[in-house]
């Protein structure tokens, strides 16, 4: 290893970045060329052809699925922003970092959060390495798949800088692979982060096709990134356009409500737009892996007592979604969208990311702060009816607010952090935290900044408020 780069000499947030590329991101072969003799990463990737960069793009998917914080694991955003908020319980009788969430003790020597940090900017730095290796003008490869891939590490970029800056608020934003560079990152304030990946997944959407590049919605399409831009803005209170881009995405035929709510999570669901490839024949999901328990006492996390109890009478949600086991000692529920817990003959359930719902919820929220009452209510309420739930008439526009907040909750819990990321925006994180955890303190809203990276690069401080 000292051949090509000293480790003593560079910061872990570059140094952890490279080791991974070395050995585990690109497997597919030796495609990253090193200047010698040995100071520096070149950054001269060269893709000698199609099967190579499709390669590439590939593992980089699949450790989103695995070590990233987007995976569906006890240490995703699904489970730890789960436990932090109202959704999740932890009844681990061990100190996992999942229950230093619950109990609010997250620290910036907390495990996982080196984790999370570490393992996003590793998959930035890959999906960086295919847009530079892909803008080589004597690449070999096609217009059409360099578009394609390009695109998609651009949305890829812009996924995960967007799940980190929602976790830690002011963040460095990579766009290269030098490690000069790299090693002083300093942090951008998050209005600049967003929109900074604002014209990232602006470029992806001219580059990439409303048609899937595979049948199984594994990678990303226009749609899918078009999601992405209704989420931004929205986040942003530009209303107009977050508006804009989530009709854009239910323009397409591709995509509908799925009426009967046990087939939103099967892997051929028609409102999925995009979903984790299962790693092989027969493996389902990470969710339904680390979720389901078919015994008790549980292992590790239960859905809230809080949740459970918030649903509305009827609410379809509650019955197709949740799991009740229960014994002469004790009651516990689990989330039940993915119904396997192990292998199957064939896969039938993949991790979803991203599903048409979402863009529901946009245009119900962005018309009711532009004042659309009726067009507000319409598209709530189709996922009210669709839950088996009365519509909603003549509300206010705070009370739709509200009403909103409460469907957001049962439609999204345990996935990715939805509910987190909502109170936050909304400014009722601390609100109803402080009703649920009476320890809760404000500056918890965001996360603290792994105390490796700011040892490392004095550029990444101060260190978030209250940590």
């Amino acid at each position: 290893m000292k051949t090509f780069i000293d480790v003593r000499l560079r910061p872990l947030f570059i140094n952890l970045l490279f080791i991974l590329l070395i050995f585990n991101i690109f497997s597919c072969g030796d495609f990253l060329e090193l200047d010698e003799p040995t100071n520096q990463i070149s950054g001269n990737i060269v893709f000698q052809d199609k099967a190579m960069a499709l390669a590439a793009l590939s593992d980089v998917y699949v450790n989103l699925r695995t070590n990233t914080l987007l995976n569906g694991s006890l240490n995703g955003a699904g489970t730890l922003l789960g436990c932090y908020t109202d959704e999740l319980k932890s009844v681990s009788t061990q100190s996992p970092d999942f229950k230093t969430f619950y109990d609010l003790g997250v620290v910036p020597t907390t495990p996982v959060i080196d984790q999370m940090w570490v393992n996003a900017y590793k998959q930035i730095y890959a999906a960086n390495s295919i847009i530079e290796g892909l803008s080589k003008s004597n690449s070999p490869i096609d217009e059409a798949t360099r578009n394609q891939l390009t695109g998609e590490a651009l949305t890829i970029r812009g996924i995960l800088h967007l799940y980190l800056t929602g976790m830690y608020d002011d963040i460095p934003y990579i766009t290269g692979t030098s490690y000069e560079l790299n090693m002083k990152a300093v942090k951008l304030p998050v209005h600049e982060v967003l929109k900074k990946i604002q014209t990232d997944l602006e470029t992806a959407e001219v580059l990439l096709s409303i048609d899937y590049p595979t049948q199984d919605r594994t990678r990303f399409n226009r749609s899918g990134v078009q999601l992405l831009l209704a989420r931004l803005h929205l986040y942003q209170k530009n209303w107009t356009q977050a508006k804009h881009y989530a009709e854009a995405v239910l323009q397409s035929s591709a995509y509908q409500l799925e009426s009967d709510l046990s087939k939103v999570f099967l892997k051929d669901s028609r409102s999925t737009i995009w979903q984790f490839a299962a790693p092989d024949t027969g493996f389902n999901t990470l969710e339904g892996q680390y979720y389901i328990f078919t015994a008790l006492p549980p292992n590790n996390v239960v859905l809230s007592d809080v949740l459970m109890n918030s649903f509305e009478s009827g609410d379809l949600r509650k019955t197709n979604w949740t799991k009740t086991l229960t014994n002469p000692t004790m009651t516990y529920s689990h989330p039940f969208k993915y119904k396997q817990h192990t292998k199957t003959a064939v896969s039938t359930e993949q991790s979803v990311v991203l599903r048409i719902e979402e863009a529901y919820f946009i245009l119900a929220e962005s018309n009711n702060e532009i004042g659309n009452m009726g067009n507000a209510a319409y598209y709530l309420n189709m996922l009210r009816n669709r839950a088996g739930l009365a519509a909603v008439s003549t509300l206010t526009q705070s009370q739709f607010r509200l009403a909103l907040e409460e469907e957001k909750r049962h439609e999204f819990f345990t996935e990715f952090g939805h509910r987190f990321f909502d109170l936050k925006r909304w400014g009722r994180l601390d609100h109803v935290m402080q009703n649920t955890k009476p320890s809760w303190q404000p500056f918890r809203k965001t996360l603290p900044i792994p105390e490796r990276e700011l040892l490392a690069n004095p550029f990444l401080k101060p260190q978030n408020y209250g940590y």
